[in-house]
């Protein structure tokens, strides 16, 4: 099974070709081609590179810094006092370090165990808080409708809009744009793609029995422990009056498992220490793999651009801003409105477009299905839509 993305909502993931799309997917579409062909189209590609490239540090630090802060507070518990800066850059540097030196089946393998961790853990810690599944139901399909703010929640949150709030978690809930890209090449790389067989029509069995798989597994993955948070911290956080500060999100969500048992925090630990590591190990591999598909097409030398050379640059690049971001204590709801705004919205809102355009350029033999591509032209109207709702309320709050 190749690394998913976090939402995959995306029916078409394929925007770029990579380094070997000629012998297995047929030539390029036109507007994908090199600048010396389509000049006037590669505006989406440097777009897309562009705001990824904007915000790829400020990812890291938001995962990073409350990684630092829970193995700060950790260590303080046994009497050992770390700045959870220098916690953090290690933990980090250490994430990317390995991230750019390790085979890409190593990193597929890893993260089966982290997915499998993660879900485990937070679905149990979840059940045991002993949720009101009545409840559960009732807000799950109550489409449209934003709660109103709680009166015990610090002005620092309750003067934030609640349309920027609910942008950002929409974008944080799908990943960021160059995932779903990316997707792609990890597709080519396990060979799930579509073959003729000498026909004129394509032999779809290969490519799709084990990317439904895939993908419906990254939906009840996504879907389970979103909600299991979500779940968790409305029953225990909510009651207690308790929202995190700046990056205290972890040793916030501790406590959740401390109401259901001590021994229990043990669990939360290894579960959301062991998850962010995985994410933050397959964000070079993400970045690095995407952006070299890109710049091969946006170059007039880029089919002599190696992967590893793009590898080496961008982890270092990243590994020096991140350090910067973490020690200069850059506010953290910044970062993260940046990124949802720029990567998890208008980043994957344009991929979803780009997606739509690619499958009307094909041959209508290899086109999806009409339902998936109604599915998708509603997805791409949604994710648009928040994309419109983040710009204004993040111009509005940060320039206006």
């Amino acid at each position: 099974m190749p690394l998913t993305p976090a939402d995959p909502a995306m029916t078409i993931a394929s925007c770029t070709p990579s380094s070997n799309t000629s012998s297995k997917s047929g030539p390029a579409p036109s507007w994908l081609r090199p600048p010396l062909e389509r000049e006037r189209r590669s505006w989406l590609l440097w777009t897309l590179l562009i705001l990824e490239g904007l915000v790829a540090p400020l990812v890291f630090v938001v995962i990073a810094v409350p990684c630092g802060q829970l193995m700060s507070n950790i260590l303080a518990s046994i009497g050992v006092m770390i700045s959870y800066k220098w916690l953090a850059l290690g933990f980090v540097s250490l994430a990317i370090i390995v991230g750019m030196t390790q085979s890409y089946q190593t990193l597929e393998r890893s993260q089966i165990v982290v997915c499998l961790i993660l879900l485990v853990g937070t679905v149990t810690a979840t059940l045991l808080t002993g949720p009101d599944v009545k409840e559960i139901f009732r807000g799950f399909f109550r489409f449209g409708h934003v709660p109103a703010y709680p009166d015990w929640l610090p002005s620092a949150i309750s003067d934030r809009s609640q349309l920027l709030e609910l942008a950002s978690v929409f974008g944080y809930a799908g990943s960021i744009s160059m995932n779903y890209i990316v997707y792609s090449n990890w597709v080519l790389l396990k060979g799930w793609t579509v073959r003729r067989n000498g026909s004129s029509r394509p032999d779809f069995s290969r490519a799709l029995g084990p990317l439904r798989w895939d993908v419906g597994f990254n939906v009840v993955l996504v879907l389970l422990v979103t909600a299991a948070f979500t779940i968790a911290g409305a029953a225990i956080l909510n009651p207690l009056h308790r929202i995190p500060n700046g990056f205290d999100l972890l040793t916030e969500q501790a406590h959740i498992f401390a109401r259901i048992s001590p021994a229990m925090i043990w669990l939360y630990y290894v579960t959301i220490l062991t998850a962010l590591w995985g994410t933050l190990n397959a964000l070079p591999e993400i970045y690095a793999r995407g952006a070299h598909s890109f710049l091969r097409q946006l170059l007039s030398k880029g089919k002599e651009l190696e992967y590893r050379k793009v590898m080496n640059i961008f982890g270092g690049l990243m590994l020096g801003l991140t350090w910067v971001f973490i020690w200069t204590e850059t506010t953290p709801i910044f970062m993260i409105d940046l990124v949802a705004l720029f990567s998890t919205n208008i980043g994957v809102g344009l991929v979803c477009l780009a997606a739509l355009r690619l499958d009307r350029q094909l041959p209508s033999q290899d086109r999806v299905s009409r339902w998936i591509w109604w599915a998708t032209i509603a997805a791409a109207a949604v994710i648009n839509l928040m994309s419109l709702i983040a710009a204004r309320e993040v111009i509005g709050k940060y320039i206006g």
